[in-house]
């Protein structure tokens, strides 16, 4: 896809995305949460200059790659998948939170192939954990179609721009 698809939001001229960060901040305002969320974001395929991997537009738009050291602060902050069911997100593995050098210098983060997604038992109506009937952790890849998801969080997770 080249960055003039018609079904890609217009990015301004400082890269922004002001399409998605009123979207966001829509759903942070109208979606009732099983806890107060302050923070969202828009994980998506990266597509753009052949870049095989994810990309991340935050709350005020910025659009990034989605760096190893985003997914690992995220882990450590209480997320919902879409707003509504609880998850935890970070590196797909441990050795995906080993920052690599390129030929002996460092070099700008690149966008993460993968990442893994848990789905944390909800509570039932009396506030008990419902049993867990399958395994929930997944191995999140891009492809042509996606996944495109929204993420509503606590707060913003450490080192994360707006």
């Amino acid at each position: 896809m080249s960055d003039a698809d018609p079904e890609r939001p217009a990015r301004s001229s400082d890269g922004h995305v002001p399409a998605v960060s009123q979207r966001l901040q829509k759903l942070l305002a109208e979606v009732p949460t099983p806890f107060p969320c302050r923070y969202a974001c828009h994980i998506h395929p990266r597509r753009r200059q052949g870049e095989q991997g994810f990309g991340v537009i935050t709350l005020a738009g910025e659009s990034l790659p989605l760096s190893v050291s985003m997914l690992t602060s995220l882990r450590h902050v209480p997320t919902l998948f879409e707003g509504r069911a609880p998850v935890v997100v970070g590196p797909a593995d441990a050795e995906d939170s080993i920052v690599r050098a390129e030929k002996g210098t460092w070099s700008e983060p690149v966008p993460v192939p993968r990442f893994l997604m848990r789905l944390l038992p909800a509570a039932d109506e009396e506030g008990d954990e419902t049993p867990e009937t399958q395994d929930n952790d997944q191995v999140v890849t891009p492809n042509q179609d996606g996944p495109e998801i929204n993420l509503l969080c606590a707060t913003k997770p450490a080192g994360w721009p707006g």
